[in-house]
């Protein structure tokens, strides 16, 4: 029987993933003041490396993380609209 009240490992990953996401959000502009034009990997609610494409990230993680709690993006240049 399946236990609804159970939190299992895939949701704990969403979560962790999620917050890093919202840590991203919440610090965006230092973040693209900093890593413009480059992909980051964020875990644990901070960046955890960067570089030129995404590949050079993965390869300058320093630890053991689980790729389905990290968030990795492209810190766009200029601008970025807003959902209304």
């Amino acid at each position: 029987m399946i236990n609804l009240k159970e939190v299992t490992a895939p949701q704990k990953a969403l979560l962790k993933r999620m917050k890093n996401r919202d840590w991203l959000e919440n610090n965006f502009k230092e973040i693209q003041e900093k890593y413009a034009d480059q992909w980051v990997a964020i875990m644990g609610e901070k960046v955890i490396a960067h570089g030129n494409d995404p590949g050079e990230v993965k390869r300058n993680i320093k630890g053991n993380f689980r790729s389905s709690e990290m968030v990795l993006v492209r810190v766009p240049k200029g601008e970025v609209s807003q959902p209304v």
